[in-house]
C-alpha cells in the first residue's frame, strides 16, 4: 500500500512539473508512451526522448558501443549528459529487451498552430478550426471532439492516434 500511494505521488508529481514548464514555457505538451530499446535504437530514436537532443544521442550510442552493448538500463547514467534526474524521467520508457514502441503523442489542448500542422496532412485551415474550437469550449475532453471541430473523418482515423488530451490550461497574460 505505501508502495502504491508513493507511485501514485510520483506520477502526479511528474504531471504537475510537466504541466508547470508547459505553462511557463506556452509550449506544446507531448506525452511519450511505449518504451524505446536502448541496445537497438538510433540516435534519431534517442533524440525523441525529452531531454535529449543529437549530441546526446550520439553520446549515448558511442558509449553503447564501446561497452559492448548496456546490460542494464541505469548504465545510461554513465553517459555524459544524463543526469539522475533526467534519467529518472526517461527510464519509464526504456527497455533491454522488449521491441522499441515508443510514441510522441501532442497534446490538442496546448497544440500550437504550427505544432499541429506537422500531424499528417494537417493544413493550416484544420489547425486553425482546432484553435478556435478549443478556446471556444474551453478545451477538448476526448479526442472525438476533433470532429465536431471541423476535422474531416479521413483526417481524424489518420491523427487519432497520435494525439492525446491533457487538461487544458489557460495562459495567463502579464499585465
Amino acid at each position: 500500500m505505501k508502495a502504491r500511494k508513493s507511485n501514485i505521488l510520483l506520477v502526479i508529481f511528474l504531471f504537475a512539473t510537466s504541466l508547470s514548464f508547459a505553462e511557463e514555457m506556452g509550449t506544446t505538451r507531448r506525452v511519450w508512451t511505449g518504451r524505446l530499446n536502448v541496445n537497438t535504437s538510433s540516435e534519431a530514436d534517442f533524440s525523441i526522448l525529452p531531454g535529449i537532443g543529437n549530441v546526446t544521442a550520439h553520446r549515448i550510442v558511442k558509449f553503447r558501443e564501446q561497452i559492448g552493448g548496456f546490460k542494464a538500463v541505469s548504465e545510461l547514467k554513465r553517459v555524459k549528459g544524463i543526469s539522475d534526474g533526467l534519467f529518472r524521467q526517461l527510464e519509464p520508457n526504456l527497455t533491454l529487451f522488449e521491441k522499441s514502441d515508443l510514441k510522441v503523442l501532442v497534446d490538442i489542448n496546448s497544440a500550437s498552430e504550427e505544432a499541429l500542422k506537422k500531424l499528417p496532412g494537417m493544413s493550416a485551415r484544420e489547425a486553425n478550426s482546432i484553435i478556435e474550437y478549443r478556446n471556444r469550449n474551453k478545451g477538448f475532453n476526448k479526442v472525438e471532439e476533433l470532429l465536431l471541430a471541423g476535422i474531416e473523418e479521413k483526417q481524424y482515423e489518420e491523427i487519432r492516434d497520435i494525439v492525446t488530451i491533457l487538461p487544458y490550461v489557460t495562459t495567463k497574460k502579464i499585465p
